[in-house]
Order: C-alpha cells, then sequence, then structure tokens
C-alpha cells in the first residue's frame, strides 16, 4: 500500500490524532462528523481534494473514510489511520465491551434472583452487587455463581439429622472441598444470605445455625491445669498433663463432644500470649489459665462460655497496647473481668521498666474504650509505651 506523500504531511498530524481518539473513544461503527483542527493551506487543499470539497470546521469520519479507501489506503477507517502511522488501540474497546459485559452480567443476575422465592432475594442480590462480590464476572461467570448459591441454599435447606462439615459440603456438591473457603465470591455470597435468611450473627454461628460446622480439630485452645470436674470427658485427659506439666491443646471438635465443667467459682486467668501458659507449665503453677493466642478464636470463645456457665469467674490479662486494650474491652463484654489492668497497674509497668532501662515500643494508634477503668484509656493515650505480658512474668501467674 503507497501512502501519498501529501498525507503523511505533519501539517495532517493533527486531524489523524482527532480521527483516531474519536474510534478510540467511540469505537469503530459509530462517525458522525469531527471538529477539524487548525490546518494551514496546503493541508486544507490536500483534505479538499480527499473528500472532495473545501473543508468547513467540522468534516464527516464517513466522507474522510470514503475519500481515504478510494485510494487504496486501507479498507476502512481505522486500517487507513494505521497505514498513516496512527494506528486505533484496541485497549479502549476492550474495557468498554467488559463495562457492558459486567452490566449485563448485574442485571441477568438480578432477573435471575428475581425468580427466588425467597421474599429477600432482591435485596440479598442488590447487596452482593454493591459489595462487589460480581466485580469483574462475565454473565456466564455470574450465572454459575447463582447456580452454586442455589444448590447449596437449597441443600440447607433441607431436614438433616447431623450437621456437615463445610468442607465436606463443599466437595460434596460443588466438586472442591475448598470451593467455600473464607474469602471464596461463593463464601461472602452465601454468608449475605445466611444472614438474610437466619438473621444477623457471627459468621460462624451463620453457618453453625444453617447445620454446618467449620472445622472443629485445628486452632485449639492453649491450656494449663484446667479443674474440670469428674462428669466433664476431659477431665482425666486435662489432670494428666497437667500431672506430667503439660500445656493442653483443647479442640472444637473436643469440646462439643465434651463441654468443659469445672467447680462452681472456679478462678481462671485468661491471658492474651501463649508463653504465660508455656511460663504456667514451666513453673508447675496452680493458677489454671487459658491463652486467647491474640483475638479469641471460636474454639477459645466456646471454651470461655463453657467455662462461665458452669460457673468459674474468668479474670483477663492482655497486652498494655491498643490491640490488647481492644481484645480486654471485648472480653469483658463476654463476662470476663479485667484483672491488674488499671492505669495504675499501667504506670507501675512502666516505672519497672524505667527502673531496668528498657526501652519500650511506642503504639502509633489511640487506645479504644477502657470501661472497666476510663483513666487506663486517658493515661495509655499520653504514654503511648507498649507493655507486653511477658514483661510481668512470672508476677502474673499467682
Amino acid at each position: 500500500m503507497t501512502v501519498p506523500p501529501s498525507l503523511r504531511s505533519l501539517e495532517l498530524d493533527a486531524l489523524w490524532v482527532r480521527a483516531r481518539a474519536r474510534l478510540e473513544a467511540r469505537g469503530h461503527g459509530r462517525r458522525g462528523r469531527l471538529s477539524l483542527p487548525a490546518l494551514s493551506s496546503a493541508a486544507k487543499l490536500v483534505l479538499k481534494s480527499l473528500i472532495g470539497r473545501p473543508p468547513g470546521r467540522t468534516v464527516d469520519l464517513g466522507v474522510l473514510e470514503a475519500g481515504l479507501v478510494r485510494l487504496g489506503i486501507g479498507h476502512d477507517l481505522a486500517a487507513a489511520l494505521a497505514a498513516l502511522g496512527h494506528e486505533v488501540s484496541g485497549e479502549p474497546a476492550r474495557r468498554r465491551s467488559e463495562r457492558a459485559e459486567r452490566r449485563e452480567a448485574r442485571q441477568v443476575a438480578r432477573s435471575i434472583v428475581a425468580e427466588w422465592a425467597q421474599p429477600w432475594a432482591k435485596e440479598w442480590i442488590d447487596e452482593v452487587i454493591r459489595a462487589g462480590v460480581l466485580r469483574g464476572q462475565g454473565v456466564a461467570q455470574a450465572k454459575d455463581l447463582l447456580r452454586r448459591v442455589r444448590i447449596v441454599l437449597d441443600y440447607l435447606g433441607q431436614d438433616r439429622p447431623i450437621p456437615i462439615s463445610r468442607v465436606d459440603l463443599a466437595a460434596r456438591l460443588l466438586g472442591s472441598a475448598h470451593a467455600l473457603d473464607h474469602g471464596t465470591r461463593l463464601e461472602a455470597a452465601l454468608s449475605r444470605a445466611l444472614a438474610f435468611e437466619l438473621g444477623p450473627t457471627e459468621h460462624r454461628d451463620l453457618w453453625a445455625q444453617a447445620g454446618v460446622h467449620f472445622d472443629l480439630t485445628s486452632a485449639p485452645a492453649l491450656t494449663w491445669k484446667l479443674p474440670l470436674s469428674d462428669e466433664c470427658g476431659l477431665a482425666r485427659l486435662a489432670a494428666a498433663a497437667a500431672d506430667r506439666g503439660i500445656p493442653l491443646h483443647v479442640s472444637r471438635f473436643s469440646l462439643e463432644a465434651y463441654p468443659a465443667i469445672v467447680p462452681q467459682g472456679s478462678r481462671i486467668l485468661v491471658v492474651e500470649n501463649p508463653r504465660v501458659v508455656e511460663a504456667a507449665a514451666q513453673m508447675r503453677a496452680a493458677t489454671p489459665v487459658v491463652s486467647t493466642n491474640g483475638r479469641p478464636s471460636s474454639t477459645v470463645l466456646l471454651l470461655l462460655a463453657q467455662l462461665r456457665e458452669a460457673g468459674a469467674e474468668l479474670l483477663y490479662h492482655g497486652d498494655f497496647d491498643a490491640a490488647g486494650l481492644a481484645i480486654c474491652e471485648s472480653l469483658m463484654r463476654c463476662g470476663l473481668v479485667p484483672w491488674r489492668m488499671t492505669a495504675a497497674d499501667y504506670l507501675s509497668a512502666l516505672a519497672a521498666a524505667d527502673g531496668e532501662g528498657a526501652v519500650l515500643p511506642q503504639d502509633p494508634y489511640p487506645p479504644g474504650p477502657t470501661p472497666w477503668d476510663p483513666a487506663l484509656r486517658r493515661t495509655f493515650d499520653r504514654e503511648r509505651r507498649i507493655v507486653h505480658q511477658e514483661r510481668l512474668l512470672p508476677g502474673l501467674i499467682e
């Protein structure tokens, strides 16, 4: 293909740039009129010969295309612009196509869910879309997601005498044991559906109410010398571990099979860090200890609930930092009693560190409420020095 030098003139470059931008912005199929840039007299003469009339302030892109095709410069405007050194990028068109497909996917999703019997279905799909669960999904992917949601909901709606593991549920119904893993689109969509169906509650409790349990053996609660009563099926195990100076990991599986029972009024120390349990075992301490290992897992919360129901007094101690105070506040709302977590205790720990020449790390985060001792919040916010539980050993273990 031979392009006349007059069309490659730098004086016409601005026109070709505008034409390319129009095609990229609106697509190859849309023509219309294009505003002309400032052209020299020579450029206007070339354009006149190309379109067959003197150019005005605008040019019809269809006429411009016809003139270029007539000269054999490409089979359409986009091909002609490429021959002139101004190739039209396909990226904007691809993005437009993807946006259009995503819009269609949302419309299709809403139309599918409109046929569902659940009264909350329309509100649910709107929430799923707002939350971005369908973000980046095409029509086929959205249909498949809703199909799998429907399969699981229909199964959970059946009467079943025994709860099913979420892993087993995923493998049985969806072919992959990881299909319902936390963080997947399907899990996010189903969790929202269960919240509409059963009412808002904790994430794990939602699935439990639906007859689905999570992994029952990993992330156990770390304990030392729990004073379990003889009627508890775990009593002999706990006693044997304590006799041998071994901390005991208690799984959710075992707690659901044999709920923790202790004598009324048993005092049990609950701590944030596993090192405190380890130290208690090393010292063969008489103090029963449970570690939350940071923010408590569902297994830890189940154990604490069972201990409280049995009549135990649960005393909580955590790190003096923003995160530790937040954990203390949340566990206080669960019925635990903050212990040695006052402003005076914090200042005493700071004084001890200063006396030892220890440089404590600074907490960049402000503390949340400390309703058991409002002065602690003010004091910590002023100091912002972190005191970890490990610095307070062995004094924590009476």
